[in-house]
């Protein structure tokens, strides 16, 4: 079961057969060499990834717009290349127990190409830093009022974005199934399984932070109490 088709091995570049004959690009990609592009696929997918990271955290009130734009630009190969690895390695993990053949680097492989589309989401975030700047990395509450033409822009450019977001999953599932010898439905379950774990393994995480946070606290606010006391009994001796 295949969403897209396959396609011929021979003269093909990666860069446009991806997008319509993923299973064909990635064996070809697997057989050849399986990091090739790594860590420019790492920047396309880290630089829109940071510069929305950046946008959650409101970093327009203490940074320059072109101050966030170099810095997401510098750290996105960063970025990406960790978010591969750690990903590729629990799909590799959770595809053992779907019997999956494909390796780590072949693995990461079809996450990063999945990636191409996403240099349509690196050039609107070019053009949307162009005409918004600042805007786009404060609060709504501090924003000004969007225009009716910005309003209709921003929408247009999320549905675009959607739509390619939507194809790069088609095309990652398609890859995945290649180098893990799978179906297209056993390659959903390896996502899917994989993200669950993801999902479980953070909150774990969150929860024992907050918890180590809070005894952090309460033991300083122990010691606290602790020294001043001892400031106490010593200042009565004296």
């Amino acid at each position: 079961m295949s969403l897209l088709g396959g396609g011929c091995m021979s003269d093909l570049n990666p860069w446009l057969s991806i997008w319509t004959q993923p299973k064909a690009t990635m064996k070809y990609i697997a057989s050849t060499n399986p990091n090739r592009s790594l860590w420019l696929l790492s920047a396309i997918y880290g630089f829109p990834a940071l510069l929305s990271f950046f946008q959650s955290l409101y970093l327009g009130y203490s940074l320059r717009p072109m101050a966030l734009f170099l810095l997401a630009l510098i750290l996105s190969p960063i970025w990406g290349y960790v978010a591969f690895s750690f990903a590729s390695f629990v799909i590799l993990w959770v595809g053992k127990l779907f019997k999956g053949r494909g390796s780590f680097q072949e693995i990461r492989a079809a996450y990063a190409w999945s990636c191409v589309p996403l240099i349509v989401s690196c050039f609107f975030w070019v053009v949307l830093m162009f005409l918004f700047g600042g805007r786009l990395f404060i609060s709504s509450a501090d924003n000004l009022p969007f225009t009716n033409a910005e309003g209709v822009l921003l929408f247009s450019i999320l549905i675009v974005k959607v739509v390619f977001a939507v194809w790069s999953l088609v095309i990652y599932l398609n890859a995945l199934a290649e180098v893990q010898s799978f179906s297209i439905l056993k390659s959903v379950g390896n996502v899917l399984v994989s993200a669950v774990f993801l999902i479980v393994v953070s909150g774990v995480v969150y929860f024992l932070s907050l918890y180590a946070l809070s005894m952090a606290v309460e033991n300083s606010n122990t010691a606290f109490q602790i020294l001043n006391e001892s400031k106490l009994i010593f200042s009565q001796v004296r």
